[in-house]
């Protein structure tokens, strides 16, 4: 089925009328209630009873149009999770609900997990420990750095799912009859949160049985009692069919996101996960290919209900022995994508040599319709940085997609795959400015402070950019890991802990020792400006002679005012990064590689490494309005460049060579994800071959040793109709940097950087 069924059309019809606008101050209410009511019980415990306190109170409700039991949305989960919900119109107020389709509303607090570290470990730290909390608090004003450490995981799903709430609460009751004492108190938790999750599983049953009571049409009744016998399955036993696990995942979804913030809970491989039960039931004729299509539609939908998101879904890819893992759920998935066209969730591709042709095809057609699904992944390159972060062969095959790119072992991993990023081009600008923010005028702090006209070679203001990144990368990776050592008291998940077979194990949770693989993570941001601008300082002071470093500094404390020659040189006489210049894409593989290189050195309280990531997320645009102009040429406050792509229209040498650029930096060091972003015409991709000419262009590139390619196929001149009738385009979906979104959601800043990117219209 390649069209939306009757069903389905009536879901679609229906998609934006389920917003529950009092759920959103709900969920922080009872939490705050329940933890007030338990002074001084263990928090972990206040935690779980928290949730099962809301799960049973929130309003459920099955329509008699449902294909599916379930409800998701945004909630505001600031009792719980250090986040602030500001008011758009005064940054400085805080507010007790929010938009849900403004992310800009929601903030990460980090100066509370600040004050609860502090808390917790009284005032048993060193001087030094205090520097770097300092070091990460102005980083975060200033734009030098960015955090948000909750959610971002895939969790075990299929642990749940293949064994069920009933058995999974029986493990837990075992488990805790043998733990050590000081363990028994998050036991107690971790079932408190299953047994939330089973309730509420019967609350679902419930409501499907009394709007049955009240339907008079077949197909609907059907549907319903469908609903209400899986409800009631999934509360006291494993599922047993292919309805029954769609029906068991998305409320297990569910109920995870309203633990956690609704930020990059992901799913993981659903066509491995669903596969089987699908094959089970289509060899006994309980399912057929179309029935089963509207039943992952319907998931679909479910799913896109939390708009921007960053809700992962992972398909293809291989299997343990290598072979090709595509079943009919992989198509279904893609299908889904391209007759919805919603912004959730994010469909990622993993590709390796022996995907199949059918595969591609579903991928270039899905492609060619605009929106930026799938992102494609290739096997190999990521499964070998996972195994040189410490993963064993025998888990790298089985990675998901986290959030845009990160790559996680589902139900085995939990990194904080957002805790922290690094805007490389920020501390050039603290270099010019003496450590000063030229946009806020707070004092961040250089490791070394040094007067401009005293560096007398390219060599060594170079040396000492590396110096400052290495401070940069080891404090703030410092100062983070202290603060997640507190996550575990303060900020404990017992219901995701729940889902990880080595969490049960340990009786421990998530945050702290127990999953199997633990680590820490920082990315960058601003890279190919700071490439672009390194090029820029070497041509223009130290070869050419143009002008000296204070000169430079001068121009960019003034924002170019007064220097428009300079400015005109730097941006159309120098070199740019993309372009397949060896002299400029040095830079990126120098400074990738010891980025990388850098941050895996680093270790975290929990006994693991920290992993690198090369992409930015939305903070090309976050963090460029509060950072200074560059020697590049770009203007202050306005968007830094995308991940490892080139600067915003930069790259004038076609594709090929704006690719062949990005494979400087060893991809393989980036155990947490990267991202390379190209921009191609809708009348591009409308021609067969064309789509062919892409698949290998693809190809080509994960051969050379690419791990992540995404593709934007819009453009400019629909983009631009975009930002002056958004009306008009409600439901264009772009691709930003790892994830898609619906366009006219976008902060313009961000909605600017991508209509500056390049569009190609040939390979």
């Amino acid at each position: 089925m390649t069209e939306m069924s009757p069903a389905i059309t009536e879901l679609y019809r229906r998609f934006y009328d389920n917003y529950d606008k009092a759920m959103v101050r709900q969920r922080n209410d009872v939490y705050q209630k329940t933890l007030a009511e338990h002074p001084g019980e263990n928090r972990a415990l206040l935690h779980a009873w928290a949730l099962a306190d809301f799960l049973a109170e929130k309003s459920v409700v099955v329509h008699e149009w449902d294909i599916l039991a379930g409800h998701i949305q945004f909630i505001h989960a600031g009792a719980s999770i250090p986040l602030r919900y500001i008011d758009p119109d005064d940054a400085s107020k805080t507010v007790e609900t929010f938009d849900p389709s403004n992310s800009t509303s929601v903030r990460w607090d980090t100066a509370r997990e600040a004050a609860n570290y502090r808390e917790l470990r009284g005032r048993d730290y060193s001087r030094e420990e205090e520097e770097a909390l300092d070091y990460l608090l102005a980083g975060m004003d200033t734009g030098l750095v960015t955090r948000w450490a909750n959610g971002h995981v895939i969790a075990g799903y299929d642990f749940v799912i293949h064994e069920g709430y009933a058995a999974l609460e029986r493990r837990l009751e075992e488990k805790r009859e043998t733990a050590e004492p000081g363990k028994k108190g998050y036991y107690d938790a971790m079932i408190a949160a299953v047994r939330g999750a089973m309730d509420y599983a019967g609350r679902y049953e419930a409501a499907a049985r009394q709007t049955l009571e009240k339907t008079g049409d077949p197909a609907r009744r059907k549907n319903l009692e469908r609903i209400m016998l899986a409800c009631g399955r999934i509360k006291r036993e494993k599922p047993s069919g292919f309805f029954e696990a769609v029906q068991a995942l998305i409320l297990l979804h569910e109920t995870l996101l309203y633990e956690n913030h609704s930020g990059s809970m992901s799913l993981g491989r659903i066509d491995r996960l669903l596969g089987p039960y699908y094959e089970k039931d289509k060899a006994g004729g309980a399912v057929s290919f179309d029935q089963a299509g509207e039943i992952i539609d319907a998931l679909w939908l479910k799913i896109a209900s939390v708009i921007m998101g960053y809700q992962n879904v992972t398909i293809g890819g291989c299997d343990e022995t290598g072979a090709p893992l595509e079943n009919d759920i992989t198509i279904l998935c893609m299908r889904a994508s391209k007759k919805l066209k919603q912004d959730q969730p994010l469909l990622s591709l993993r590709c390796h040599r022996r995907t199949g042709g059918a595969l591609w095809k579903e991928a270039m057609d899905l492609l060619a319709q605009g929106g930026g699904f799938p992102a494609f992944f290739n096997d190999e390159v990521i499964m070998a940085a996972k195994e040189k972060q410490g993963v064993t062969k025998e888990d790298s095959w089985n990675y998901g997609i986290v959030g845009c790119v990160e790559p996680s072992i589902g139900g085995r991993e939990f990194s904080f795959t957002e805790e922290l990023r690094i805007n490389w081009a920020k501390i050039l600008e603290l270099m010019f400015s003496g450590g000063v923010c030229t946009v806020t005028g707070i004092k961040t702090g250089l490791k070394n402070k040094r007067d401009l006209r005293d560096i007398g070679s390219f060599d060594e203001f170079y040396a000492w950019y590396r110096e400052e990144l290495q401070y940069a990368v080891e404090t703030c990776t410092r100062a983070c890991s202290m603060i997640d050592s507190a996550y575990p008291v303060y900020f404990p998940s017992p219901l995701l802990s729940s889902t990880f077979a080595d969490c049960v194990e340990a009786g421990e949770d998530v945050s702290g020792g127990g999953p199997k693989y633990r680590f820490g993570s920082a990315n960058a941001c601003g890279m190919a400006n700071t490439v672009d601008s390194l090029a820029a300082i070497r041509e223009i002071v130290f070869e050419k002679k143009i002008a000296r470093l204070e000169d430079v500094g001068e121009a960019l404390a003034r924002n170019f005012e007064g220097h428009d020659a300079l400015r005109a040189y730097m941006l159309n006489r120098c070199p740019k990064y993309g372009n397949d210049i060896p002299g400029v894409d040095v830079y990126m593989k120098e400074l990738g590689d010891f980025f990388c290189s850098t941050v895996m050195a680093q270790k975290n309280h929990r006994g693991g490494a920290f992993q690198a990531g090369l992409y930015t997320v939305i903070s090309q645009a976050t963090m460029g309005k509060i950072t200074g102009a560059l020697p590049d040429g770009r203007e202050k406050e306005t968007a830094l460049s995308n991940a490892i792509s080139p600067v915003q229209g930069m790259d004038t040498q076609g594709p090929t060579a704006n690719i062949r650029s990005t494979l400087y930096p060893d991809h393989s060091l980036a155990a947490n994800g990267l991202v390379v972003d190209l921009k191609f015409s809708s009348g591009f991709l409308a021609v067969d071959s064309h789509r062919s000419t892409l698949r290998s262009l693809v190809e080509t590139y994960f051969a050379e040793g690419g791990q992540e390619i995404q593709f934007n196929v819009v453009n400019r001149e629909t983009l631009l109709d975009a930002q002056e009738n958004p009306h008009n385009h409600r439901n264009l979906v772009v691709r930003v940097s790892g994830f898609s979104a619906y366009f006219v959601s976008l902060d313009k800043t961000l909605q600017d950087e991508i209509i500056k990117r390049t569009e190609y219209h040939g390979i």
